[in-house]
């Protein structure tokens, strides 16, 4: 799996994801996006919730990891996220 058939995952069920997960957006980074990935790399997501709550964190964990039949890491916004943190993943990450 590369980044482009990720992004293309991803997009195709982006609606699904908003509407049941409360996504507000959702991006690719890490070693997937810059394309370094190796055959032990997980999949690190960015991710923007509207609502904030266990059941969407872990609904929407759960989802990505059987979609893509691969580890998934989720980085969740936070308003109190290291703004060096922010800045690097905002700038890295390609949005489905």
């Amino acid at each position: 799996m590369n980044k482009n058939e990720i992004l293309q995952k991803l997009s195709a069920h982006k609606e699904y994801i908003q509407n049941n997960y409360e996504v507000d957006k959702i991006g690719l980074f890490g070693s997937y996006a810059k394309d370094m990935q190796t055959n032990q790399s997980d999949i690190d997501f960015y991710v923007v919730l509207k609502k904030k709550s266990i059941d969407n964190m872990t609904g929407l964990w759960l989802y990505l990891e059987k979609l893509f039949d691969k580890k998934i890491d989720l980085l969740y916004y936070h308003p109190k996220m290291r703004q060096g943190l922010k800045n690097q993943i905002e700038q890295e990450a390609i949005y489905a």
